[in-house]
Protein backbone atom coordinates (compact mmCIF):
# COMPACT_ATOMS: atom_id res chain seq x y z
CA UNK A 1 0.00 0.00 0.00
CA UNK A 2 1.22 3.59 -0.79
CA UNK A 3 2.49 6.40 1.37
CA UNK A 4 -0.42 8.92 0.39
CA UNK A 5 0.55 12.94 1.18
CA UNK A 6 -2.14 15.38 1.73
CA UNK A 7 -1.91 19.02 2.21
CA UNK A 8 -4.73 19.67 4.98
CA UNK A 9 -7.47 21.98 3.75
CA UNK A 10 -10.81 21.01 5.60
CA UNK A 11 -11.43 21.58 8.56
CA UNK A 12 -11.43 17.75 9.55
CA UNK A 13 -8.02 17.65 7.98
CA UNK A 14 -6.86 19.95 10.12
CA UNK A 15 -8.40 18.82 13.26
CA UNK A 16 -6.24 15.04 12.37
CA UNK A 17 -3.20 16.95 12.09
CA UNK A 18 -3.50 18.39 15.42
CA UNK A 19 -4.69 15.24 16.94
CA UNK A 20 -1.69 13.29 15.48
CA UNK A 21 0.84 15.93 16.91
CA UNK A 22 -0.78 14.83 20.65
CA UNK A 23 -0.10 11.60 19.90
CA UNK A 24 3.31 11.80 18.89
CA UNK A 25 4.76 14.31 20.74
CA UNK A 26 2.30 13.77 23.71
CA UNK A 27 1.38 10.34 24.18
CA UNK A 28 4.62 8.62 22.11
CA UNK A 29 7.13 10.26 23.28
CA UNK A 30 6.28 12.33 26.40
CA UNK A 31 7.91 15.30 25.44
CA UNK A 32 5.87 17.68 27.65
CA UNK A 33 2.55 17.80 29.92
CA UNK A 34 -0.84 18.79 27.41
CA UNK A 35 -4.20 18.65 28.61
CA UNK A 36 -6.99 17.93 25.96
CA UNK A 37 -6.15 15.27 22.73
CA UNK A 38 -4.96 18.23 20.57
CA UNK A 39 -1.87 20.54 20.16
CA UNK A 40 -2.92 23.53 18.01
CA UNK A 41 -1.41 27.52 18.40
CA UNK A 42 -1.69 30.67 17.24
CA UNK A 43 -0.22 29.99 13.83
CA UNK A 44 -2.51 27.28 12.64
CA UNK A 45 -4.97 29.84 12.48
CA UNK A 46 -2.88 31.79 9.93
CA UNK A 47 -4.77 31.93 6.35
CA UNK A 48 -1.17 31.16 4.70
CA UNK A 49 -0.65 28.03 6.95
CA UNK A 50 0.63 24.52 5.25
CA UNK A 51 -0.12 21.54 7.53
CA UNK A 52 0.84 17.91 5.29
CA UNK A 53 -0.33 15.40 6.62
CA UNK A 54 1.01 11.58 5.62
CA UNK A 55 -1.01 8.28 5.72
CA UNK A 56 -1.21 4.47 5.63
CA UNK A 57 -4.14 3.76 4.18
CA UNK A 58 -6.12 5.95 6.48
CA UNK A 59 -3.97 5.86 9.55
CA UNK A 60 -2.18 9.01 9.75
CA UNK A 61 1.58 8.67 10.05
CA UNK A 62 3.70 11.37 9.64
CA UNK A 63 3.29 15.52 9.41
CA UNK A 64 4.93 18.72 9.45
CA UNK A 65 3.68 22.76 9.56
CA UNK A 66 4.99 25.81 7.13
CA UNK A 67 4.40 28.97 8.23
CA UNK A 68 4.60 31.67 5.48
CA UNK A 69 6.27 35.57 6.03
CA UNK A 70 3.86 37.28 8.56
CA UNK A 71 3.89 40.27 11.26
CA UNK A 72 3.51 38.43 14.27
CA UNK A 73 6.73 35.98 13.52
CA UNK A 74 7.91 32.58 13.64
CA UNK A 75 7.20 29.89 16.18
CA UNK A 76 11.08 29.08 16.12
CA UNK A 77 11.97 32.95 17.11
CA UNK A 78 11.33 31.93 20.32
CA UNK A 79 13.63 29.46 20.74
CA UNK A 80 16.63 31.28 18.79
CA UNK A 81 16.90 34.60 18.48
CA UNK A 82 17.40 35.05 14.24
CA UNK A 83 17.12 38.23 13.61
CA UNK A 84 21.04 39.19 12.87
CA UNK A 85 20.68 36.52 10.53
CA UNK A 86 17.39 37.29 8.82
CA UNK A 87 19.04 41.33 8.00
CA UNK A 88 21.52 39.05 5.79
CA UNK A 89 18.85 37.66 3.80
CA UNK A 90 17.42 38.79 0.49
CA UNK A 91 13.81 37.40 -0.01
CA UNK A 92 11.00 36.08 1.57
CA UNK A 93 11.24 33.42 4.60
CA UNK A 94 9.60 30.62 5.85
CA UNK A 95 9.38 28.17 8.97
CA UNK A 96 8.72 24.76 8.96
CA UNK A 97 7.79 22.96 12.03
CA UNK A 98 5.90 20.03 13.82
CA UNK A 99 8.07 17.24 11.84
CA UNK A 100 6.45 14.34 13.48
CA UNK A 101 6.36 10.31 12.49
CA UNK A 102 4.97 7.62 14.50
CA UNK A 103 7.66 5.34 15.98
CA UNK A 104 6.32 2.16 13.57
CA UNK A 105 7.66 4.60 10.43
CA UNK A 106 10.50 6.68 11.58
CA UNK A 107 12.87 4.96 9.70
CA UNK A 108 10.76 4.57 6.56
CA UNK A 109 13.26 5.85 3.41
CA UNK A 110 10.35 8.10 1.96
CA UNK A 111 8.25 9.04 4.71
CA UNK A 112 10.62 12.04 5.52
CA UNK A 113 12.10 13.12 2.31
CA UNK A 114 8.13 12.86 0.83
CA UNK A 115 7.06 15.37 3.91
CA UNK A 116 10.00 17.84 3.42
CA UNK A 117 9.35 18.16 -0.86
CA UNK A 118 6.05 18.52 -0.42
CA UNK A 119 6.03 21.26 2.05
CA UNK A 120 9.22 22.66 0.45
CA UNK A 121 7.63 22.82 -3.02
CA UNK A 122 4.42 25.04 -1.74
CA UNK A 123 7.01 27.32 -0.02
CA UNK A 124 8.66 27.98 -3.91
CA UNK A 125 4.88 28.04 -5.09
CA UNK A 126 4.01 30.85 -2.48
CA UNK A 127 7.20 32.89 -3.01
CA UNK A 128 9.63 32.21 -0.47
CA UNK A 129 13.55 32.29 -0.58
CA UNK A 130 14.33 31.22 2.47
CA UNK A 131 13.63 28.34 5.02
CA UNK A 132 14.31 28.76 8.86
CA UNK A 133 13.54 25.97 11.80
CA UNK A 134 15.01 24.82 15.15
CA UNK A 135 15.53 21.19 14.75
CA UNK A 136 16.63 18.05 16.62
CA UNK A 137 20.10 17.76 15.81
CA UNK A 138 20.04 13.97 14.56
CA UNK A 139 17.69 15.45 11.76
CA UNK A 140 20.45 17.45 10.41
CA UNK A 141 22.54 15.40 8.13
CA UNK A 142 19.42 14.16 6.40
CA UNK A 143 18.45 17.48 5.42
CA UNK A 144 22.09 18.38 4.45
CA UNK A 145 21.58 16.11 1.83
CA UNK A 146 17.92 16.57 0.97
CA UNK A 147 17.88 19.93 0.50
CA UNK A 148 20.96 21.61 1.29
CA UNK A 149 20.11 22.44 4.92
CA UNK A 150 22.79 23.92 7.23
CA UNK A 151 23.50 24.75 11.28
CA UNK A 152 23.27 28.94 11.52
CA UNK A 153 24.64 28.19 15.39
CA UNK A 154 25.31 26.31 18.20
CA UNK A 155 23.61 23.61 19.39
CA UNK A 156 21.53 24.61 22.37
CA UNK A 157 19.29 22.62 25.06
CA UNK A 158 14.93 23.46 25.08
CA UNK A 159 13.85 23.78 28.38
CA UNK A 160 10.19 23.42 27.17
CA UNK A 161 10.53 20.55 24.79
CA UNK A 162 13.38 18.68 26.95
CA UNK A 163 15.37 18.08 23.70
CA UNK A 164 18.50 20.00 22.14
CA UNK A 165 18.11 21.77 18.95
CA UNK A 166 19.98 23.47 16.51
CA UNK A 167 18.78 26.64 14.51
CA UNK A 168 19.20 25.93 10.89
CA UNK A 169 18.61 27.69 7.37
CA UNK A 170 17.84 26.28 4.08
CA UNK A 171 18.28 28.45 0.60
CA UNK A 172 15.35 27.18 -1.68
CA UNK A 173 17.36 28.50 -5.05
CA UNK A 174 20.41 26.82 -4.44
CA UNK A 175 19.01 23.49 -3.26
CA UNK A 176 21.49 20.31 -4.02
CA UNK A 177 20.81 17.77 -6.59
CA UNK A 178 18.81 15.62 -4.68
CA UNK A 179 16.32 18.47 -3.40
CA UNK A 180 15.44 19.33 -6.72
CA UNK A 181 12.56 17.77 -8.48
CA UNK A 182 10.98 17.67 -12.07
CA UNK A 183 9.09 21.20 -12.66
CA UNK A 184 11.20 23.06 -10.12
CA UNK A 185 11.04 25.66 -11.90
CA UNK A 186 8.55 28.33 -10.90
CA UNK A 187 6.96 28.56 -14.93
CA UNK A 188 6.74 25.04 -14.94
CA UNK A 189 5.19 24.73 -11.37
CA UNK A 190 1.80 24.65 -12.54
CA UNK A 191 1.76 21.27 -13.42
CA UNK A 192 2.60 20.03 -10.10
CA UNK A 193 -0.27 21.95 -8.58
CA UNK A 194 -1.89 19.09 -6.40
CA UNK A 195 -2.82 18.62 -3.19
CA UNK A 196 -1.83 14.71 -2.94
CA UNK A 197 1.21 13.24 -3.17
CA UNK A 198 2.11 9.19 -3.06
CA UNK A 199 4.62 7.04 -2.96
CA UNK A 200 4.97 3.40 -3.92
CA UNK A 201 7.72 0.77 -3.52
CA UNK A 202 9.19 -1.49 -6.21
CA UNK A 203 6.31 -3.91 -7.52
CA UNK A 204 3.34 -2.09 -6.11
CA UNK A 205 0.40 -1.63 -8.34
CA UNK A 206 -0.24 2.31 -9.45
CA UNK A 207 -3.44 1.57 -11.64
CA UNK A 208 -4.85 -1.62 -12.70
CA UNK A 209 -6.05 -2.77 -15.35
CA UNK A 210 -9.80 -2.37 -16.07
CA UNK A 211 -10.52 -0.12 -13.42
CA UNK A 212 -11.94 3.06 -13.45
CA UNK A 213 -9.54 5.61 -14.15
CA UNK A 214 -10.08 8.66 -11.54
CA UNK A 215 -6.91 9.73 -11.20
CA UNK A 216 -4.07 11.10 -13.38
CA UNK A 217 -0.11 11.14 -12.20
CA UNK A 218 2.58 12.90 -12.79
CA UNK A 219 6.22 11.82 -11.68
CA UNK A 220 8.07 13.37 -9.52
CA UNK A 221 11.11 10.67 -8.53
CA UNK A 222 11.55 6.86 -9.48
CA UNK A 223 10.04 5.44 -12.05
CA UNK A 224 7.15 2.98 -13.06
CA UNK A 225 6.41 0.52 -16.19
CA UNK A 226 3.73 -0.60 -18.04
CA UNK A 227 2.80 -4.39 -17.25
CA UNK A 228 -0.41 -6.10 -19.70
CA UNK A 229 -0.83 -9.77 -20.46
CA UNK A 230 -2.13 -8.52 -23.74
CA UNK A 231 1.21 -7.17 -25.08
CA UNK A 232 3.00 -8.64 -27.95
CA UNK A 233 5.76 -10.53 -27.28
CA UNK A 234 7.90 -8.12 -28.73
CA UNK A 235 6.71 -5.78 -26.46
CA UNK A 236 6.73 -7.42 -23.21
CA UNK A 237 10.62 -7.61 -23.26
CA UNK A 238 10.71 -3.95 -23.62
CA UNK A 239 7.41 -2.53 -22.09
CA UNK A 240 7.06 1.09 -21.49
CA UNK A 241 8.27 3.03 -18.05
CA UNK A 242 7.79 6.68 -17.50
CA UNK A 243 9.94 8.46 -15.50
CA UNK A 244 10.38 12.02 -13.59
CA UNK A 245 8.53 14.32 -16.09
CA UNK A 246 6.26 12.23 -17.47
CA UNK A 247 2.28 11.93 -17.25
CA UNK A 248 0.65 8.81 -17.04
CA UNK A 249 -3.04 7.53 -16.54
CA UNK A 250 -4.63 10.98 -18.28
CA UNK A 251 -6.46 8.88 -20.64
CA UNK A 252 -8.33 6.83 -19.24
CA UNK A 253 -8.80 10.29 -16.56
CA UNK A 254 -9.91 12.71 -19.73
CA UNK A 255 -12.57 9.77 -21.50
CA UNK A 256 -14.03 8.09 -17.86
CA UNK A 257 -12.94 4.74 -19.58
CA UNK A 258 -11.35 1.86 -18.10
CA UNK A 259 -7.83 1.53 -17.21
CA UNK A 260 -6.13 -0.28 -20.41
CA UNK A 261 -2.65 -1.57 -18.66
CA UNK A 262 -1.72 -2.11 -15.47
CA UNK A 263 1.13 -0.22 -13.71
CA UNK A 264 3.59 -0.62 -10.98
CA UNK A 265 6.57 0.78 -9.01
CA UNK A 266 9.72 -0.31 -11.12
CA UNK A 267 12.29 2.03 -8.52
CA UNK A 268 12.49 1.43 -4.92
CA UNK A 269 10.57 4.16 -4.52
CA UNK A 270 8.24 5.39 -6.63
CA UNK A 271 6.84 9.22 -5.86
CA UNK A 272 4.00 10.64 -7.95
CA UNK A 273 1.71 13.78 -7.91
CA UNK A 274 -2.26 12.70 -7.84
CA UNK A 275 -4.54 14.63 -10.32
CA UNK A 276 -8.13 13.91 -9.16
CA UNK A 277 -10.58 13.59 -12.29
CA UNK A 278 -12.97 16.23 -10.57
CA UNK A 279 -10.04 18.72 -9.62
CA UNK A 280 -7.91 18.67 -12.64
CA UNK A 281 -11.30 18.91 -14.86
CA UNK A 282 -11.81 22.46 -12.95
CA UNK A 283 -8.15 23.52 -13.61
CA UNK A 284 -8.53 23.02 -16.87
CA UNK A 285 -11.27 24.80 -17.35
CA UNK A 286 -10.17 27.61 -15.79
CA UNK A 287 -6.91 27.54 -16.01
CA UNK A 288 -5.66 27.95 -19.84
CA UNK A 289 -2.00 27.98 -19.25
CA UNK A 290 -2.04 24.33 -17.54
CA UNK A 291 -4.27 23.21 -20.35
CA UNK A 292 -1.57 23.90 -22.72
CA UNK A 293 1.10 22.97 -21.09
CA UNK A 294 -0.41 19.04 -20.92
CA UNK A 295 -1.46 19.35 -23.92
CA UNK A 296 2.21 19.85 -24.67
CA UNK A 297 3.19 17.05 -22.64
CA UNK A 298 0.57 14.57 -24.30
CA UNK A 299 1.90 15.72 -27.87
CA UNK A 300 5.45 14.97 -26.85
CA UNK A 301 4.63 12.00 -25.62
CA UNK A 302 2.72 10.49 -28.42
CA UNK A 303 5.34 11.71 -31.01
CA UNK A 304 7.75 9.92 -28.78
CA UNK A 305 5.77 6.54 -29.48
CA UNK A 306 5.62 7.42 -33.27
CA UNK A 307 8.69 8.50 -33.80
CA UNK A 308 11.04 6.26 -30.90
CA UNK A 309 9.54 2.77 -31.41
CA UNK A 310 9.98 2.36 -35.55
CA UNK A 311 11.57 -0.93 -34.39
CA UNK A 312 8.56 -1.95 -32.68
CA UNK A 313 5.95 -2.19 -35.99
CA UNK A 314 2.83 -2.53 -34.18
CA UNK A 315 3.82 0.25 -31.71
CA UNK A 316 4.39 2.44 -34.54
CA UNK A 317 1.49 1.29 -36.76
CA UNK A 318 -0.88 2.04 -33.43
CA UNK A 319 0.22 5.18 -32.75
CA UNK A 320 -0.01 6.66 -36.59
CA UNK A 321 -3.12 5.10 -37.03
CA UNK A 322 -4.75 7.16 -33.27
CA UNK A 323 -2.98 10.42 -34.01
CA UNK A 324 -4.77 10.58 -37.35
CA UNK A 325 -8.00 9.33 -36.63
CA UNK A 326 -8.15 11.85 -33.72
CA UNK A 327 -8.24 14.38 -35.99
CA UNK A 328 -10.43 12.86 -39.19
CA UNK A 329 -12.86 9.85 -37.89
CA UNK A 330 -13.10 7.47 -40.22
CA UNK A 331 -9.61 8.03 -41.23
CA UNK A 332 -9.03 8.18 -45.58
CA UNK A 333 -6.11 6.39 -45.96
CA UNK A 334 -3.59 4.81 -48.28
CA UNK A 335 -2.26 1.63 -47.10
CA UNK A 336 0.65 1.38 -48.74
CA UNK A 337 1.78 4.99 -47.80
CA UNK A 338 0.52 4.13 -44.24
CA UNK A 339 2.82 0.71 -44.50
CA UNK A 340 5.89 2.72 -45.62
CA UNK A 341 5.37 5.75 -42.90
CA UNK A 342 5.65 2.80 -40.50
CA UNK A 343 8.56 1.25 -41.64
CA UNK A 344 6.56 -2.21 -42.23
CA UNK A 345 7.01 -4.55 -44.94
CA UNK A 346 4.13 -5.38 -47.19
CA UNK A 347 3.50 -8.57 -45.44
CA UNK A 348 4.43 -8.15 -42.07
CA UNK A 349 1.86 -4.87 -42.49
CA UNK A 350 -1.27 -6.88 -43.79
CA UNK A 351 -0.59 -9.38 -40.97
CA UNK A 352 -0.92 -7.24 -38.30
CA UNK A 353 -3.90 -5.20 -39.95
CA UNK A 354 -5.63 -8.33 -40.55
CA UNK A 355 -4.93 -9.38 -37.19
CA UNK A 356 -6.24 -5.93 -35.19
CA UNK A 357 -9.25 -6.43 -37.47
CA UNK A 358 -10.14 -9.81 -36.58
CA UNK A 359 -10.06 -8.81 -33.27
CA UNK A 360 -12.44 -6.05 -34.25
CA UNK A 361 -9.50 -3.49 -33.28
CA UNK A 362 -9.87 -1.46 -36.28
CA UNK A 363 -12.24 -1.80 -39.85
CA UNK A 364 -11.05 -0.94 -43.10
CA UNK A 365 -13.06 -0.45 -46.27
CA UNK A 366 -10.69 -1.06 -49.11
CA UNK A 367 -13.15 0.71 -52.37
CA UNK A 368 -13.87 3.49 -49.93
CA UNK A 369 -9.92 3.83 -49.20
CA UNK A 370 -10.70 4.27 -45.40
CA UNK A 371 -10.07 2.88 -42.07
CA UNK A 372 -11.98 3.30 -38.67
CA UNK A 373 -10.60 2.51 -35.09
CA UNK A 374 -13.46 0.35 -33.55
CA UNK A 375 -11.35 -0.97 -29.88
CA UNK A 376 -9.97 2.32 -28.86
CA UNK A 377 -8.35 0.82 -25.54
CA UNK A 378 -6.34 -2.04 -27.26
CA UNK A 379 -4.45 0.60 -29.36
CA UNK A 380 -3.77 2.61 -26.34
CA UNK A 381 -2.30 -0.58 -25.05
CA UNK A 382 -0.20 -1.69 -27.88
CA UNK A 383 1.76 2.00 -27.59
CA UNK A 384 1.57 1.46 -23.47
CA UNK A 385 -0.39 4.45 -22.86
CA UNK A 386 -2.68 3.33 -19.36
Amino acid sequence: MPLRLKIAQSTAAKAAVYRFRHQVFVEEERRFQHSGNHIIDQYDSFAETINVLAFDGQQPIGSIRVIMENDVGFPADDFYDFTSFRSTLQGACACIGWLCCTKKFRRHPGLVVGLIKMCFREMRKKGARHVLATLHPPVLPMLERIVGAHAIGPEFYSEELQVAMLPVHVDLHQLPPGGRETFDDPSDMILADSNERRIYRKGEVVVRKGEPGEEAFLMMRGSVRVVDEDFTSALAAESPMFGPGQIFGELSLLDSGPRTSTVVANSAEADVMVWKRAELLQQLRSNQEKALRILELLGTRLRHQIEGRRDNPPVSLAARILVDSSHHGALPVDMQWLSRQCGIGGHAFQDIMSSWERAHWITTDPEKGCLAVKDHDHLMAQIGMP
